[in-house]
């Protein structure tokens, strides 16, 4: 697949690699996390997160076109653009600049656009854009509903400070559940919220750990100094340091 990316093309402030063909991901139960109106007013972007349960292969299929974006950018990026300075653009500072659109157990931000043909039912009804929107304000916490899209590959927006993939929102059909069918999956939501909000407490953790190991390392390094310490005045002023450190 690498080799069906095009030569990238100017679009606004971005240069787009598209592929030969379409690609179309088929997601299922999906969580719509936050919508914010684009900057241009002529759509949305969609943070929505993806159940891994019942979207193995449709995962797959969003991580394998990361990898071949990525591999294609590594191989392409000094032919594709000329550099005024002559510097060889390296892999390391690809990695630096490179975000995959789809990262485990994070949201991924989908674009829903009025450029591009959209159908969407709410109860097997069609629907415009802004009813859709007063929908999900209506329906904030995705409760009692189940939405399954399908997503359409825009291609490579590459910059001078980023590089990702984006994917449009093609097809997006919401499934009012009947209050008979709530008690299994109203637990299985809150299993997944809580899931989630373990992940980022872990995340907070593990930097307050790192802090303080980085504050327990400098403090065990000043106290070596102290103790070395010839100057009086300056054993003074480390060991007040010491003593903010650790108090």
């Amino acid at each position: 697949m690498k080799e069906l990316f095009n030569f990238p093309q100017k679009k606004g402030k971005n240069y787009v690699s598209t592929l030969n063909s379409k690609i179309l991901v088929e997601l299922n139960e999906i969580k719509i996390k936050n919508f914010q109106e684009l900057s241009d007013k002529k759509g949305y972007f969609f943070e929505c997160l993806i159940p891994s349960a019942n979207n193995e292969d449709n995962i797959i299929k969003l991580e394998e076109i990361d990898l071949y974006a990525k591999e294609t950018i590594i191989s392409n990026y000094n032919d594709w653009f000329d550099n005024d300075d002559n510097d060889v653009i390296t892999e390391n500072f690809i990695d630096s600049i490179y975000s995959n659109s789809y990262v485990k157990d994070m949201p991924i931000t989908l674009i829903l656009s009025n450029k591009i043909s959209t159908e969407i039912l709410i109860d097997d009804e069609d629907k415009e854009i802004n009813e859709l929107i007063n929908f999900l304000n209506d329906n904030k916490k995705n409760k009692n509903i189940i939405i399954n899209i399908d997503i359409i590959f825009l291609g490579i927006y590459i910059n001078k400070t980023s590089i990702i993939n984006k994917w449009a929102i093609k097809y997006i059909n919401i499934e009012t559940i009947k209050e008979d069918e709530m008690n299994e999956i109203n637990r299985k939501e809150i299993e997944e919220e809580w899931k989630y909000d373990l992940i980022n407490y872990e995340e907070e953790i593990n930097t307050k750990i790192k802090l303080l190991n980085k504050n327990l390392f400098t403090a065990k390094e000043l106290f070596n100094e102290i103790i070395k310490e010839t100057n009086i005045k300056n054993w003074e002023n480390k060991l007040i340091k010491l003593k903010t450190i650790i108090f």
